[in-house]
């Protein structure tokens, strides 16, 4: 697949769920004209290793919603009411949890309660999944393929302020960065780590963003934030997953800190500033910068940070590697593992 077909793939799959990856709905998509071409510039690219800090969870509302919940997994799973262990749920088992009347009530074959405080179901072992067999997620209409399966705890839990009920996916950060459904399998190796050092980026900043005790979650499954789809995007789409491993850890940072790195579809030649779409104080790292591939084009998205377009296209056709994409669209950074 060349990179025309593989972009406007992209284009498909993000424009079937309403682009949104930094909380500010796109626009319009335009079909893409394969005849811009540039030059190889060289860029220098800055990699570095920093102290390392222990891998944090991330935790995603993968469903709102009032009904009930169908859980089940080929793996063993501990169910917890708070902190309380109330017993073991076997491998294929299935359980639902719902609330009303004030209360959890959870309900398998081999378990039953209810309780005033949230439910969590917790993995026995590391790399286990499980499945929301109620939920359907697909990336559009004619997909075959329900993105409903999880590594990790799924938390299930109603939020006052709200009105409903949230089923939350915890786990750690580099397995949900490997679920997350943005590009093609059949992308440049290079884009896709360029891809996913942003999407990482961007869940480490709303893990550490506002106060945990006071937050139920962090990000949204959805494009509100990140479109991420779980372990079966793992297993559909492998060199996504590839390219998550080979950047463990890897973020973008700006004077020693991770930082925000928003991306989007296409500019219209050129990004913008954060003041200049959002308002507020500029970010001294999101600085505009030339999308040649972009050149002649509607722009679609936010238009900040990083042209998914371009990128893509400086990666397939002119070579450049993930370090070289993200110190390009990030001014004066460094790609760092932190953990």
């Amino acid at each position: 697949m060349n990179n025309e077909k593989i972009f406007f793939a992209t284009l498909l799959i993000i424009a079937g769920l309403g682009f949104n990856v930094t909380r500010v709905h796109a626009e319009e998509a335009n079909l893409i004209d394969a005849s811009a071409r540039i030059e190889t510039v060289a860029v220098p690219v800055f990699f570095a290793e920093v102290e390392a800090i222990k891998e944090p969870n991330i935790r995603v509302a993968i469903w709102k919603t009032k009904e009930l919940v169908k859980f089940q997994s080929p793996f063993e799973y501990q169910v917890f009411v708070g902190d309380e262990l109330k017993g073991v749920l076997p491998a294929n088992e299935m359980a639902s949890v719902v609330y009303k009347n004030e209360k959890y009530f959870f309900k398998s074959k081999s378990l039953s309660f209810d309780n005033k405080d949230f439910i969590r179901l917790s993995p026995v072992d590391h790399g286990s999944y499980f499945t929301v067999l109620n939920l359907t997620r697909k990336t559009s209409s004619k997909s075959k393929i329900n993105y409903n399966s999880y590594r990790g705890e799924m938390i299930y839990r109603y939020s006052p302020r709200m009105k409903t009920s949230f089923a939350i996916n915890e786990l750690p950060l580099d397995s949900y960065v490997a679920g997350i459904g943005e590009a093609p399998n059949e992308s440049p190796m290079e884009y896709l780590r360029a891809l996913l050092v942003a999407a990482r980026s961007y869940g480490y900043f709303y893990i550490n963003d506002g106060d945990n005790n006071k937050k139920f979650f962090d990000v949204y499954a959805s494009t509100i934030d990140q479109l991420y789809l779980g372990y079966t995007c793992e297993i559909k789409r492998p060199n996504v997953a590839d390219a998550a491993a080979s950047t463990y850890g890897e973020v973008v940072t700006y004077n020693d800190s991770p930082v925000i790195t928003p991306y989007f579809g296409n500019s219209n030649g050129s990004t913008l500033t954060w003041k200049e779409v959002w308002g507020g104080l500029n970010k001294p790292w999101i600085k505009p910068v030339t999308c040649a591939y972009d050149e002649g084009k509607k722009k679609w998205g936010h238009g900040v940070g990083m042209s998914t377009h371009d990128a893509l296209h400086r990666a397939g056709d002119d070579g450049w590697g993930y370090g070289q994409l993200l110190t390009y669209y990030f001014t004066n950074t460094l790609v760092e593992r932190i953990y």
